[in-house]
This record gives structure tokens, C-alpha cells and sequence, in this order.
């Protein structure tokens, strides 16, 4: 291990996503190239000038040779460092007359105790003073927690990501419980638990059993959907989880811990011997009891049959339409009902979006004001669209419970909402949590509808609610199985309920006013791969997957031609987030096409951020958000507060502070939520190109779905259904007819694991 000092004079090269430099500086009077990672490179600042202390060793390169640098330390004036590169808008002068006028001991003293005294210099006002303030703190502890990290495995470009997540405490954190980076995307137990054993915490300790069996649990819940596990199934994950070739925890261990945790109540153990969280069991208890209770025939009803038929009867005149007998029923059931909860299930085309407005409008013309019904759904969008097809207030669940941060919400058990009716659209959408954080919040007396599509995707994260209660014998219920076909040219609805029973639908190859197949395809495909090396048929996919990329833009460029509004109305689906057709890739290549010349713009790690972008949250999390006013500059905006802004929300970046590395984005609502320029690619993203689960809830005009043999895995026809379902004109289908057919046929029929699918809740 060497050491040397280099003055930066160039920087040749910088990944602002994972910190990996590239410096020309001197050294003495030699000139030297130096290469390693910087935790300033994340920081966005700026490098030019700086001189280092870097250890390393000097190796040859095909350009030459270079010293590879394995830590570093500022040698220039660190507070100079600061003011100057790391502050923005302060400036080399600046930074210098402060420096000059306190010296660096006291300046480095006024920051860290009394910064307002920097009020009293000339130059430094109150916004600047919090700019430098902002910027001191996370600078400190940045450099802080990459000290702690960076010698125990994690690499550098995890720290902005550790950073956002457990904030400025992050070291005291991580040091009292290293299992809380496994909360932390992109980080697993593995590298939490070789954390802990580096700082000490032994082999066969309690706390790394209970850690990982919560971990497991929690995992369980957010990957798979599963709020409770069996014990066998459970020991087995644990084994392959702590165990290694040099040392073994013994099952025994397992079980003493899991029956310590029981006491402790920090786990729940059913008399089957389910093992669970003790908080998902506590709220499908809860939300088991909830659904029975509101369930019995124990008030008057809202009116007579007679009337009822007689509101349906002026109802079909509106339409032009007679209702179906099942949409007849459930107006009935609603309208004669001694209940106060109803279900609604139907698959795409059975118009329970028609239905639940009739619904809605016959509760206002008898049963409360208008004023006292309103709707909500679990994403922006969907809240978007249910308000704007019934003619009722909607809003997000978190909205409408005014969510107020660190899972506090103005409307709960205690203080329930003023509604007399609420119809929750998109119910499949919803988790455990956020159905129970509902349920607590609707009085006894409020009628309560739930409207959903079972043949969707369930949920991301734990629970399965509302498909669970649709089997449930005391629940009002009824299913919509008709299908309302629009015209003969029309067939979108029709194939998806083909595909939601796991066939093939007939003449796909036709072109359709709502639905094309644009086959393109590997020629004798599986007699290729009988014949050729696995180097050849690699490249044949490749470039069957680049004509499919190829297609897709042009359907793009071709949208942003003809649609008024393009990037709302048309969006690609994907089966993945990498590869040639993952939404990384997609994503970057779209941004062209339909956002090409903007006048202001921003680049992080590798990602550019552009005014008018669409973009998509990535995380359930608090975010700064206001109310926004059309027409109005976000960062003008007043009324900041602390809202929850969930995984998959979709909106438009509509203004970029350069300056103060500040972007703002316009949610439906409309809401404008206020990030910083680490939050890119870590709690937001290009939204170009989407998964479908972070489209779940949402529908756009046209929708564009690469289909590839490489997504063999991936496909199958709950997800497919839920994809063409996401369009309401037309949907594209660009790819292998192989591919095609395992998403229609390979039917999904994974089950969760929840409390409340079982006929009794302990």
C-alpha cells in the first residue's frame, strides 16, 4: 500500500451513481492518473482544484499507468472545500472572505454551533444561511456514514440510498440495529448480517435469529403477499439464510427463539401453528370483524323494492340501455339493504364503473346530500378516473384520511370520517395495511361499497383483502359476469376475458379497431435451438429483441404526432425493469421521443431528469407536498407539509431548480411533491416505460406490451390480463407469438398465504 498527494486538475471521468472517478492531477511534479471511488463524487461536488491524500497501489492499465486508490482523504482546507464546492451559490470568494475574516478553527466552530452568527457578514442572508446550513449537516454526516460503510462492503453508489432512507442519524442507527439497512431497497440480509458480525454481534446470537426470522416474515409479506408462514417452511428459509460452509445454527435454536418471540409478543402463533408478524394478525383480526359486523341485516332499509325498481327503470332511459339482471340485483341489493358494507366484483367489460355511479346516485336522491358520499382509490390516477366517470368527489385513501406523517392520519378510530357513503374503486389494489388504516377511519353508520376487479393483480405488499372476502358467505356480494362488447370490430374486452381463463383468443393475428398483434418473430426458432451454440442463438434473440425496441419507438413517434397529449395517453408495459426491452432500457430510449427538447435539465446517476418528463415514485414514503394551483410555479408554492406518496404514483416534472438541486412533480390531485436531486433513480424514476404492477389502477388511451421469448418466466395471464386491460382504445402487442401464447395459457394460480382467506380469524 502506497500513498500520495494529488492536485485534481482534470476529471476525465465520473459516475455520480456509484462514486467511480477518473482524476488527472500532479503529484510532486509528476503528472498522474488516479482511480477508485469518491464519496464526494456522490455528493455532486465539484472536484477540479481539490487536492487529495490517496492510499492504493499503482497498476498498469490499457491507458497506461495509474494509481488505484482504495481510501482518500481532502488535504485541501476541508471547510474551503465545503463553502466553496459543496454550498450551492456560495461561491470561491465568498468562501474565501469567510475564511479570511474567521479563520477555519472559528468558522469551522460557528457551523457547527452557532451558524446564524453568519447573518452578521455581509453577503449572507437568511436563504443562504439555510442553504449552508442544509448543506453542512449532510455533507458531515454523509462523510459520516461512508467512514462507517465503505470499509465493511457497502459500495459507494448504496450510500446516497442508505442516506435517504435512515437520514442524518444514519450511523447511530445502523450501529444500534445493523438489521434496519435490510428496510433499505438494494439491500439484503446478507449484507446487513455481515455488518453485524464485522461489529462484533456473534454467530448463534438471539438478536441475528430474531432479526432474520423478522426479516423472512417481513419479506414473506412484501414479496409474496403472505401474512403468515409454516413453521417448516420458515426453518428452512432460516437455514439457508444463516448458514454457512464453516458454521450451522442448530433448528433447536430456531424454535427457541420463535417461542421467545411469542412471549415477547413480537410474533403470533395460531393454533395450526402459523407463525406471523403480530401486526398482520392483529389487523386481519380486526378487519375479519370489521366486514361481519357491517354485515348483518341490523338497520331499516333506505327504501322499498317498488321505489327501487322505478329509480333503476329512469336510469336505463338516461343510458339508453336495459341493465343486465345481475346490475338490476346489486342495485337492489343497495337500495332494499339492511347492511352497511356491499361488494362489487366484475371482470373488464361488465360495467361496474356504469353501476357504481347508478348506485351512487340513487344513495343522493335518498338515502344523504350529495355532499356527504364521496370515492377513493389507492393510486392518484385511479382516484382520477373514478371521479371523473361517477361525477362524485374522489380522492386517494391517504388524501382523504389527510395523512400526516410517521403513519399518523387526521381521520382514524377515534375521530372517524363525515361521510355517509364511500365507495373504495380499484379494491383489488389495497393491502392489509392500508385497508385496515380505512376501516378504522368509516363509522358504524356509513355505508361502505367496495368495487373491484378479482382477475387483476393482487396487491403489492401483504394481504390479499379483497379477493379474501369475496368468498366470505355473510358478505353482500354481487359478481358481474356479463360482457358488453362494443362492436364486432371491438374485441379488447372480449380476448382479455379469454385470456383471464387461460386461453388463447381466436383470429389474433387480425388487425382490430382496439387490438393488434404485430408479430415479430425468430423463423424455426426451436429448430435453431436444436442446430446452433448457445453464442449464436444469444445473438438471434438479441436482434429479434432489438426489431421488437424498434417497433415500439415507432408506435411512440408515431403517437406524439397524432394524440394531443401523448405522454399521458400512451405507455409501454413490460414484463421487467432490465434488458433490451426492461423499462431501464426503454425508458431512456422513449424520453427521446416524447420529451426531446426541454428547457431545462438535470443528469444523476446516469439518469436525466427533463422539464415534462413523466416520472413514477418509487417507494412508499413522506415526501414535501402542497396543493397545487394550475398554472401556478411549484416553487412558489406555500403550504408545505409531510404527505405519504405510495409506490407506483405517476406525474409530470413541472419545474427543475438547478440551483438549489431541487425538482418539483405534479401528481393527480392535484398535488406537487417536492424532491431533491439524490432522490433519482432511488425514489423516482422515468415513468416512459412501467411494469404493470406500477400501472395497476391506472388506464391510458393506447398501450404499447413487448413480448419476448426472454420473459418466459414473467409471463402469465393475470399479469397479461392486467396489462390489455390498462387500455381503454387500443392495445399493441409487439413481439413473439411463442411469448404471446404463454402469457394467455400459463395460468397463474399462486396463493396467498393471509388470515382472512381462512374461514375464522383466531
Amino acid at each position: 500500500m502506497e500513498t500520495i498527494n494529488l492536485k485534481v486538475k482534470r476529471v476525465s471521468y465520473i459516475n455520480a451513481e456509484n462514486g467511480y472517478v477518473v482524476l488527472k492531477g500532479e503529484s510532486g511534479r509528476r503528472l498522474v492518473t488516479a482511480v477508485g471511488t469518491l464519496p464526494e463524487a456522490l455528493n455532486g461536488g465539484k472536484l477540479q482544484g481539490l487536492e487529495f491524500k490517496f492510499s492504493g497501489a499503482w497498476e498498469m492499465s490499457k491507458f497506461g499507468r495509474q494509481f488505484a486508490f482504495s481510501s482518500a482523504q481532502i488535504i485541501t482546507n476541508e471547510t474551503f472545500y465545503f463553502l466553496a464546492k459543496v454550498v450551492k451559490g456560495l461561491g470561491d470568494k465568498l468562501a474565501q472572505r469567510l475564511l479570511e475574516h474567521y479563520g477555519e478553527k472559528e468558522l469551522t466552530r460557528i457551523l457547527e454551533n452557532d451558524p446564524e452568527k453568519l447573518l452578521e457578514f455581509k453577503g449572507i442572508k437568511e436563504k443562504k444561511l439555510s442553504q449552508i446550513k442544509t448543506s453542512w449537516e449532510k455533507q458531515k454526516n454523509l462523510r459520516s456514514l461512508s467512514e462507517f460503510l465503505l470499509p465493511h462492503g457497502i459500495t459507494p453508489n448504496l450510500l446516497i440510498r442508505i442516506f435517504n432512507a435512515l437520514g442524518d442519524e444514519a450511523v447511530k442507527k445502523i450501529r444500534l440495529n445493523p438489521y434496519s439497512l435490510t428496510e433499505i431497497r438494494g439491500i439484503g440480509f446478507k449484507t446487513a448480517d455481515d455488518i453485524a458480525r464485522k461489529l462484533g454481534l456473534n454467530f448463534l446470537s438471539h438478536h441475528r435469529i430474531e432479526a432474520a426470522i423478522l426479516h423472512l416474515l417481513l419479506e414473506a409479506g412484501d414479496q409474496d403477499g403472505h401474512t403468515y408462514v409454516i413453521p417448516d417452511t420458515l426453518y428452512v428459509q432460516l437455514s439457508e439464510l444463516l448458514d454457512n460452509e464453516e458454521e450451522q445454527v442448530d433448528p433447536t435454536a430456531f424454535e427457541k427463539v420463535v417461542r421467545k418471540m411469542q412471549e415477547e409478543e413480537k410474533i403470533v402463533i395460531d393454533k395450526e401453528h402459523r407463525i406471523a408478524l403480530k401486526a398482520f394478525h392483529y389487523m386481519e383480526s380486526f378487519l375479519e370483524t370489521f366486514f361481519r359486523k357491517r354485515s348483518q341485516e341490523r338497520l331499516q332499509p333506505i327504501m322499498k323494492s317498488d321505489k327501487v325498481n322505478n329509480f333503476i327503470d329512469q336510469q336505463q332511459q338516461k343510458l339508453g340501455f336495459t341493465l343486465a339482471p345481475q346490475q338490476r340485483q346489486i342495485i337492489n341489493l343497495i337500495g332494499t339493504g339492511k347492511r352497511r358494507i356491499y361488494a362489487l366484483s366484475g371482470y373488464a367489460g361488465t360495467g361496474k364503473s356504469t353501476i357504481a355511479k347508478a348506485i351512487l346516485n340513487l344513495l343522493a336522491e335518498n338515502f344523504c346530500d350529495r355532499k356527504l358520499i364521496t370515492c377513493c382509490a389507492f393510486t392518484g390516477m385511479a382516484a382520477a378516473r373514478v371521479r371523473k366517470l361517477s361525477g362524485f368527489q374522489a380522492y386517494t385513501i391517504h388524501s382523504l384520511l389527510k395523512y400526516k406523517g410517521e403513519n399518523r392520519f387526521e381521520f382514524n378510530r377515534e375521530k372517524p370520517l363525515p361521510y355517509k357513503v364511500i365507495l373504495l374503486d380499484e379494491a383489488g389494489m389495497v393491502n392489509t395495511q392500508i385497508f385496515y388504516r380505512l376501516a378504522l377511519a368509516v363509522s358504524d353508520e356509513t355505508i361502505f361499497i367496495l368495487v373491484g376487479d378479482p382477475a387483476q393483480l393482487p396487491p403489492i405488499g401483504a394481504g390479499n383483502v379483497f379477493a379474501d372476502i369475496l368468498g366470505k358467505p355473510y358478505l353482500g356480494h354481487i359478481s358481474l359476469t356479463q360482457i358488453f362488447r362494443q362492436s364486432e370490430d371491438s374485441v379488447l374486452v372480449h380476448f382479455a376475458n379469454i385470456i383471464r381463463t387461460g386461453e388463447m383468443p381466436p383470429d389474433y393475428e387480425q388487425s382490430y379497431q382496439d387490438f393488434i398483434f404485430m408479430r415479430e418473430d425468430i423463423p424455426n426458432y426451436f429448430q435453431l435451438k436444436k442446430e446452433l451454440p448457445e453464442k449464436e442463438l444469444r445473438e438471434i434473440r438479441g436482434m429479434c429483441n432489438e426489431r421488437i425496441r424498434k417497433l415500439i419507438l415507432e408506435l411512440a413517434t408515431k403517437a406524439v404526432k397524432r394524440l394531443k397529449f401523448p405522454t399521458w395517453d400512451f405507455q409501454v408495459l413490460t414484463p421487467v425493469r432490465r434488458g433490451p426491452l426492461g423499462t431501464e432500457v426503454l425508458n431512456h430510449q422513449l424520453q427521446n421521443v416524447f420529451n426531446p427538447n426541454s428547457p431545462c435539465q438535470t443528469e444523476r446517476f446516469g439518469t436525466i431528469f427533463k422539464v415534462d418528463d413523466k416520472v413514477v415514485h418509487l417507494q412508499n414514503k413522506d415526501m414535501e407536498c402542497a396543493r397545487y394551483q394550475t398554472g401556478a410555479q411549484p416553487s412558489l408554492t406555500g403550504g408545505w407539509r409531510r404527505q405519504r406518496i405510495f409506490n407506483g404514483f405517476v406525474g409530470i416534472i413541472k419545474e427543475i431548480d438547478l440551483k438549489n438541486e431541487l425538482f418539483y412533480v405534479i401528481y393527480p390531485g392535484p398535488l406537487v411533491v417536492r424532491y431533491n436531486f439524490d432522490h433519482i433513480r432511488d425514489i423516482i424514476d422515468l415513468a416512459y416505460c412501467l411494469t404493470v404492477h406500477k400501472a395497476q389502477g391506472s388506464q391510458y388511451k393506447y398501450v404499447a406490451i413487448p413480448l419476448s421469448n426472454s420473459h418466459f418466466m414473467m409471463l402469465n395471464n393475470k399479469w397479461f390480463y392486467t396489462a390489455i386491460t390498462r387500455a381503454e382504445k387500443k392495445v399493441y402487442l409487439i413481439g413473439q407469438e411463442f411469448a404471446l401464447k404463454r402469457g394467455c395459457t400459463n395460468v397463474d394460480t399462486t396463493i396467498r398465504n393471509t388470515f382472512l382467506a381462512l374461514k375464522d380469524v383466531e
